[in-house]
């Protein structure tokens, strides 16, 4: 499965709340300029500890097929297709369904009250 950029951060704003709950420590930036032969425009994903990053290339023709290429220990653009697909499989529960658990020991956990047990921890730097 590929997902389009657009539809985890094409200025949706319900869209991309939901992503951040879903993806814990991941960043996107467009880069509508790429100086790449082919391409016409460029989102990055990125973790937030700066060791892993995906990028998803726009031909600009091509609407259903995109090019990626992913670096680090963390698969950005598979954990973006994998919350993406979940979301959608769970009837797309709205921003305000999410919640964030704050431990004493600073371990924080994300969690869907739509979606019983399904909780994502949040990673630390």
């Amino acid at each position: 499965m590929t997902v389009s950029p657009w539809a985890v951060a094409g200025g949706d704003r319900h869209d991309e709340a939901v992503m951040g709950p879903l993806l814990p420590g991941l960043w996107t930036h467009w880069n509508d300029e790429p100086e790449e032969t082919g391409v016409r425009s460029r989102l990055w994903v990125g973790d937030d500890a700066g060791t892993s990053w995906a990028s998803v290339d726009y031909d600009g023709h091509q609407l259903d097929t995109f090019h990626v290429r992913q670096h680090g220990p963390r698969r950005a653009w598979d954990e973006v297709e994998t919350a993406w697909g979940w979301w959608n499989e769970h009837g797309r529960p709205a921003f305000d369904t999410f919640g964030l658990d704050v431990h004493p020991d600073g371990k924080q956990r994300v969690w869907c009250d739509k979606t019983p047990g399904a909780a994502w921890a949040v990673p630390r730097h």
